[in-house]
Order: C-alpha cells, then structure tokens, then sequence
C-alpha cells in the first residue's frame, strides 16, 4: 500500500468522526521519556507486572497494575511515580486535540526515545478517538525546511481495531523495540516511522508453566511496512516480529527480527516470505548456496537478535543491567554464539536522590563495528566495516529517509553515554545526556558520491563529545519544553574541528 494511500484513509476516516466525542489513545507512545522513567519504576519494584521494552506500549495492563496496587505500601518516591503514572492514564481517557509547534536553531542530528522534533521548526495537530473497539488519530505535521523534501507528514497516525485480545492497525507510529535510554539496536525513533499494518497483543495474558501455578506474562507485536523512500530497490516491504516475556518479576526478555524483502524486481509471494520466515537468507549457511547468492536469489535481507534486562537493588538502592545482542546475516561463528556477525548493547541504571529529587541515571554502551567475513577479505580480517545495517542486493540497508531504523549512530560506531532523567514534581522535569562519539571508524563509506547507500552521519571518521539537556514544564493545558546541544566533532583526513551549539522550544497545548 502506497503511503499516499494510508494517509487518504486516515484523513478521510478521521473527517468522518470530526462531529464525535473524542478520547485519546490506547498505547503508551515514545514521545514521553518523563512517563517510561516513571513506567520502569514501577516495573522495577514490581507494582507494574506487564513487560515494559516494547513501545508503543498498551495501556490496558497497566491500569489493571496499578488498580490493584497497595499505594499504601509505596513509599514517597514510588507513590510519587504511581501518581504521575495515573495522571496520564486519566489524560489518555480524555478527550484531546493537541497542537505542537518547534522552534529550533538546527536539525536534531540524533532523535532519541523522547525527543520532540527530528527536522527544525514544525508544527503539529493532533486529534484521537477512542471506543471499545476502534482507535483512529491523525496527526499532520508542517515542516518549514524538511530534510527529507516532505513538507507535510503524518507520523503517529494511525486507525486500529480491536479483536478479541489483538490489535490491528495500520498507520505511521514510532517504534523503540529494546532496554536502552539512550538508543536501540533494533528499531529506535530516530527514523521516521515506516507506514505499516501491525498486529499486536492487547494484554499480557501469562501462560501456566506445565505441572507449575508459575505464571510468565508475555506480549508480541509484529508488522509488514512500505519502505516507500527514494531507496535503490524501491518499494521493499519490511517485516518486524517482536516478542517479550518475563520468566520472574525481576527478569524481562527480548526477541526480535527484522527483514527486508520484495519490492521493485525482487520476488514477493507467499514462497519467498515463506523463506523470510524460516531464515533461509544466509548465503553459504542454511539458505542458499554461494552460487544462488551470486545470481542474486537470497529471499531477503534479515536482521534478529534479543535483549535482556534485570533489575534488582544492590545496598538498598535500585539497580538495573540491561544487554542487546543485535546481528546481521552472516553464519554463526560457532561455540557459544547463536548469532551471526551480532553488534552488542549494554547499559546500567539505578535511581538516586539528589537535590530532593529523584533520578533515573544510567551509563550505556554500544558497538555497530562489524567487520562482516564476506566484506573485503572475506575471511574475517578486513578492517573495512561496512557491514552492519547494509546489503548487497537492498543497498540502502535498513534506514528509511536518510536515517537509520536502529542505532542512532549508524554502523561502524562506539558509543558511550550518561544521562540523568528526573522524576517530575511541581510539575518540572529535567533530562540531562553526556555523549562520547566514535562515528563512522574505519573512516570508510560505502558509496560517497550517492546519498541512497552508505553511511548516513559522516562519509568519514568522526570523534565527537557532546552535552545535551532539557527542562520540561507543564501548566495547566500547557506544555513546554526547553532544551540545547554543545557539541565538540574532531575529524580524520586532517579536517578542521567543528564546534555547534544548538537550542529548541517546544511549546504544546492540548485543546
């Protein structure tokens, strides 16, 4: 389906319920990072029992956690997290109609889980409608300078259905599929979002372990979407899978896979997806020979891995740790690896009072520097990246518009970050991110000269420090947000250092 096609429907369905009541929306979406400190809070100290690393996020389980929690038993931080929680549970069954306007002195260069703007100086309306069966939101957004030509969007609007314990929808929403603050492996918001129709669990309903009264709550989401860019094979269909459970309370798991496959000349029926979802997209390993793969008969270009995070207190204090392991296509390397050619994610967090009040800080880790052993050598000892998030038949890789699906970095990078996210009370909230960058390290890219292929971010190594903060207020219908990068980049090839300092205001208010 075209997007030009999904964006008629939504509007033409939207119209018709112009005259109705209207109520917000179902999910938990990525544009509060406020709201998901203060989710995994309660996830943390188990008042909320549904997995919390897969955004959007449904409402349903975590009303029905915190109806039956003892706010009794909570102590002032928790109550404090149970409250704001609540407060927007209430808001999400009310009716809204939003408007959202940006200013900023330059793109948002990283869109990280939270983030209010990726292209400078929009604004945005919004309006919702709710019943028990069926969700629909429009969201049209103007952009006075995009950086992909698309003057007008419709990121976050969606139509959905309802049957039984399922959800149907088809739109353009934002995905964060893992544990990381600060980035995601897998699918993170700093793509635009793909329009998609998904099907997602409604609740969490656990399963009974055979012969046990154990009970493991899980929950699975899984799409087919357009990558209806400017792309070298055009039109390529995406499909993502992801499904989470948690085997004790303190312990939430993680499997996803993405793949890319059909599109403009490449085979799309039943037989190949068929092969998609069986992995038989390997060349040289379980899916076809090296002489296939050179005709170009690989079913697709395919992506999975899976993610950990536990929480536990260490001395009395909250602790979490957090793992992603993210891979390519490629043969497993043999021993303990399950995967082929995987990148690596690792973080920590804990929640501390400082200044009267309480924060979220973490410290996190990632790596996209694959050396892939059918790249330049072919044995493994290039030092050529290149690999990660590329293909040779779907050149593009996976990005969408000139960015990246997953890590925010793009490949061949290492990142490591801390940041603070503070609890909101008296209605302020404050976020605070130290970056330190090694971009694009083999100092390669794979097609300077077509914007279409290769590294996104930098055609050459890039070191770059960073400081990124932002002050939250909220009044009333109000919200407005605050915010500013200064950043320090040190380049190879003897380019001179490059020094930005950037500020938004993001200033929304619900009609």
């Amino acid at each position: 389906m075209k997007l030009r096609t999904v964006t008629s429907i939504l509007t033409c369905t939207t119209l018709g319920f112009a005259t109705l009541p209207v109520v917000s929306e179902p999910w938990v979406d990525t544009s509060n990072n406020f709201l998901r400190e203060n989710i995994e809070y309660l996830a943390d100290i188990n008042v909320i029992q549904t997995p919390t690393t897969t955004y959007p996020l449904m409402w349903h389980d975590i009303a029905q956690d915190l109806d039956k929690a003892d706010i009794y038993a909570l102590d002032d931080a928790a109550l404090n997290a149970y409250q704001y929680v609540k407060h927007n549970l209430n808001m999400a069954k009310r009716s809204e109609k939003r408007i959202i306007v940006n200013a900023a002195t330059g793109d948002n260069r990283f869109s990280s889980f939270g983030d209010s703007y990726r292209d400078a100086n929009n604004t945005q309306i919004s309006t919702s409608f709710l019943t028990d069966s069926f969700a629909a939101k429009i969201s049209p957004r103007y952009n006075t300078s995009p950086s992909d030509g698309d003057d007008i969007s419709y990121d976050g609007s969606y139509l959905a259905t309802y049957l039984g314990n399922w959800v149907v929808s088809i739109g353009m929403q934002d995905r964060w599929w893992g544990p990381g603050w600060d980035t995601s492996m897998s699918l993170s918001t700093n793509a635009r979002p793909i329009p998609a129709l998904a099907l997602s669990r409604k609740s969490s309903v656990p399963i009974t372990v055979p012969f046990t009264e154990h009970e493991v709550p899980w929950t699975m989401t899984t799409f087919m979407g357009l990558m209806d860019d400017e792309r070298h094979v055009e039109d390529t269909l995406l499909w993502g899978f992801r499904l989470t459970f948690k085997p004790i309370d303190s312990l939430e798991l993680g499997l996803t896979r993405l793949a890319q496959w059909g599109g403009d000349g490449r085979p799309q029926d039943l037989d190949t997806f068929w092969r998609v979802l069986k992995g038989q997209d390997n060349c040289g390993g379980n899916g076809p020979s090296v002489e296939e793969c050179l005709a170009g008969n690989e079913p697709g270009n395919q992506m999975a891995g899976y993610d950990i995070r536990w929480s536990t207190k260490l001395l009395g204090q909250p602790l979490g740790l957090y793992f992603t392991a993210f891979a390519e296509d490629g043969d497993r390397k043999g021993g303990l690896s399950i995967l082929g050619e995987e990148r690596y994610q690792g973080g920590i967090d804990t929640r501390l009072s400082i200044l009267e009040r309480n924060w979220r800080l973490f410290a996190e880790w990632t790596d996209t520097y694959a050396t892939c052993r059918d790249g330049n050598n072919g044995d493994g000892t290039s030092t050529i990246g290149d690999c990660y998030y590329e293909h040779k038949i779907y050149q593009t890789g996976m990005r969408y518009k000139g960015h990246t699906l997953g890590s925010l970095y793009e490949n061949d990078a290492t990142s490591v970050v801390f940041g603070a996210i503070s609890e909101v009370k008296n209605d302020l909230s404050y976020q605070a991110k130290f970056r330190w960058l090694q971009l694009n390290k083999d100092n390669n890219d794979k097609a300077p000269d077509n914007p279409l292929i290769g590294n996104t971010l930098t055609p050459i190594a890039e070191d770059m420090l960073m400081l990124s903060s932002k002050v939250q207020y909220s009044y009333e219908n109000w919200r407005f947000t605050l915010g500013g990068n200064i950043s320090r980049s040190t380049y190879a090839n003897d380019i001179e250092d490059d020094n930005n300092v950037d500020f938004f205001i993001n200033i929304e208010h619900n009609l």
